[in-house]
C-alpha cells in the first residue's frame, strides 16, 4: 500500500525536487509550501511504519531472550 501511494504520487509536483530547495524558482509561495507539506507526508508514511516495525522486532527479541533465559534457570521470574 505505501509502495503504491509513492509511486503514484512521486511526481505529482511535477519537475520540483522532493525536498523543495530554496533556490528553485517556484511560481508561488504556495507551490513551495505544497511540496514541502508533500515531502513531509511522504517521509512520515515510511517513518512511521519503520519505527512500529523496529519497536515489534525488539519486542520479540527481548520475549525470546527472556523465554531462553527462563528455560534454563528455576524460578527465573519469581527472584
Amino acid at each position: 500500500m505505501l509502495v503504491l501511494y509513492t509511486i503514484f504520487t512521486k511526481d505529482e509536483m511535477g519537475d520540483i525536487p522532493f525536498f523543495c530547495p530554496a533556490d528553485y524558482p517556484y511560481s508561488s509561495h504556495v507551490i513551495r509550501t505544497a511540496c514541502q507539506v508533500r515531502a513531509a507526508n511522504l517521509l512520515l508514511l515510511w517513518i512511521c511504519p519503520a519505527i512500529i516495525l523496529l519497536l515489534v522486532t525488539m519486542a520479540l527479541i527481548i520475549t525470546a531472550i527472556i523465554a531462553c533465559c527462563c528455560a534454563t534457570k528455576e524460578n527465573c521470574c519469581n527472584p
